[in-house]
């Protein structure tokens, strides 16, 4: 089932109902067909995409701070084997502009090692558990009950969303050198680009435009946050390395970058004015129709 209201156009409740349990019932699928070889990055893509749709129920679920708390911390478990793989996608990547790439062998072997060590270190377990999780949440979702009125918190949700995400990129434009401003700012888009998915079927021109700009920008800043990830890890683990110093140049350059198109983007994303109130009236009329 796809992260999107369904075409048969139910109540806001069930709507959620549907997509959540399936996307989660996604993530147990993934893990029977493929045991401990399950893709890590679909079963943290799944925990993302629920997350983001859980923000919408927040003050009206009494148990979605928990269950976001524990997906959370079931996918972190499996973060480490992806975060070194995708440093290394980024490092690969960087040093193919250099023409002798060979010159950056001693980084890359650091790289290498990390991957071996955290998949070494992965928890044989934590694959199931997470299936686990997802099978009790995907339970959970079709017995929840709503304190008051779906609508009016769903609508107030969505529109904190976006404000946490305007604000977010407000405090990156003034500290275009902190990476933590950065990544909160990516973390709130992306939470809105779930949410905008799912109410895609509303009005699919439109939003299909809307989600695009989106997503363009959360590429450039998820390209920023892998080589601030990058320059951290290999600074930590190779100070002394002279190839750093070489690297370092590149890395800076291309982080600053796109540190500017993301701002530029974000400019014109957040001229625009919040979403939530117009959505309710489309839904509305979409929902009659």
């Amino acid at each position: 089932m796809k992260l999107a209201y369904p075409a048969d156009r139910p109540k806001l409740l069930p709507a959620l109902q549907r997509v959540l349990g399936a996307r989660a019932r996604m993530a147990c699928a993934e893990v029977a067909a493929h045991g401990p070889n399950a893709s890590v990055f679909e079963l943290r893509k799944r925990s993302k995409e629920l997350r983001g749709l859980l923000r919408l129920l927040r003050g009206g679920w009494d148990a979605a701070p928990d269950w976001h708390g524990a997906i959370r911390d079931a996918a972190a478990k499996l973060a480490p084997a992806r975060d070194a793989e995708v440093m290394l996608a980024t490092f690969d990547s960087l040093t193919a502009r250099r023409r002798t790439p060979s010159d950056f062998d001693s980084l890359r072997y650091a790289l290498l090692d990390e991957i071996d060590l955290s998949d070494a270190a992965l928890d044989p377990d934590a694959i199931a558990q997470f299936a686990d999780m997802m099978a009790a949440f995907a339970q959970a979702v079709t017995e929840m009950e709503i304190r008051g009125k779906t609508a009016p918190s769903l609508w107030h949700n969505l529109a904190r969303t976006w404000d946490k995400g305007h604000h977010a990129y407000a405090a990156a434009c003034h500290a275009t050198e902190d990476a933590t401003a950065f990544h909160d700012w990516r973390k709130r888009l992306k939470q809105h680009w779930y949410q905008a998915r799912f109410f895609k079927p509303i009005d699919p021109k439109t939003m299909r435009q809307h989600i695009a700009q989106v997503d363009g920008l959360a590429r450039v800043l998820g390209a920023h946050n892998d080589l601030d990830v990058l320059d951290m890890y290999l600074r930590t683990t190779c100070p002394g390395d002279p190839a750093l110093d070489r690297l370092a140049l590149d890395l800076t350059a291309l982080r600053n970058r796109h540190a500017q198109t993301a701002l530029t983007l974000g400019a014109a994303l957040y001229n625009q004015p919040n979403p939530a109130e117009d959505w309710a009236k489309v839904w509305q009329v979409w929902c009659k129709g």
